[in-house]
């Protein structure tokens, strides 16, 4: 019977294990071929069957992709409207799931579950009227065209930090009330301390989406110098006649690096958001 039961779990362990190292594998592979074909010369790019690791390493694709264009503007548009949009969000986001997890007031799940159902509309159905209003306040082909429509915060961002907040013992907000705390030092000096974990989690989340951002941008943005480093990298390897593979790989490895980095740092505090989920 132990040795039955010994080997269930080993079983189990095997088919997790297996489930991970391809799920890793999935994950990964795409980001190693990128990085791989950026290194390989144009000649070997579309040898037949592909090599998995170039004949020869050259850098070459990095140099000429950065001259193409003004990459080093590109790059900063998308690191200060990455910041600013995340940055808002953060803050206004976790005010308003405070205000839901912790401020008792008339109709408040009422009121969360209406602000959690724009969660089902797609992005695409508000971009035209989105559009027009940009166009009628003229702030289209600006720095503010690309910033405001987030800076306020997401449905999922105040549900994300509202879960977080209402696993906080209610004894600490009883508390800080007898001590006579109000919300705004009680949020800012005991409650937002506490969720640093969940803030990095979700700014992470937010940087990847609002990094990787393409339509919007494309629209709401007609100047070279507005361009953000997904648009630059459709509109200056792509064009009718050909697409300059060698630069495309290359321009997006550049691109995927600062992300890659910025997880690398705040793994262990991902991992630490999602150990927290469960304290209360």
């Amino acid at each position: 019977m132990g040795l039955s039961l010994h080997k269930q779990v080993l079983a189990k362990k095997i088919i997790t294990y297996v489930f991970c190292i391809v799920g890793v594998f999935c994950a990964v592979f795409p980001l190693f071929w990128t990085l791989i074909t950026a290194l390989k010369p144009s000649t070997e790019m579309f040898t037949y069957p592909p090599s998995l690791l170039p004949r020869h390493v050259t850098a070459r694709n990095f140099v000429d992709a950065w001259k193409k264009a003004p990459f080093g503007r590109f790059f900063f548009n998308s690191i200060f409207v990455t910041s600013s949009v995340v940055a808002g969000q953060l803050f206004f986001s976790s005010m308003a799931a405070f205000a839901f997890a912790r401020i008792k007031f008339p109709l408040r799940t009422f009121f969360f579950f209406c602000f959690l159902s724009s969660m089902m509309v797609p992005g695409i159905v508000i971009m035209i009227p989105q559009f027009i209003t940009f166009r009628i306040l003229r702030l289209l082909d600006s720095y503010w065209a690309l910033i405001l429509p987030g800076f306020l915060g997401t449905a999922f961002c105040v549900f994300f930090m509202r879960q977080f907040f209402m696993a906080i013992p209610d004894s600490l907000q009883e508390a800080a009330e007898i001590d006579g705390c109000g919300y705004a030092k009680m949020f800012i000096v005991i409650f937002l301390p506490m969720v640093t974990h969940a803030l990095i989690t979700l700014g992470l989340i937010r940087v990847v989406a609002v990094w990787n951002d393409f339509l919007w941008p494309l629209i709401a943005t007609n100047r070279e110098v507005l361009r953000t480093v997904p648009v630059a990298i459709a509109t200056v390897f792509f064009n009718y006649r050909n697409i300059d593979w060698a630069g495309l790989t290359a321009a997006s490895t550049m691109a995927l690096f600062p992300l890659v980095v910025m997880f690398l740092f705040t793994r262990d505090y991902i991992i630490e958001s999602i150990a927290l989920t469960g304290f209360k």
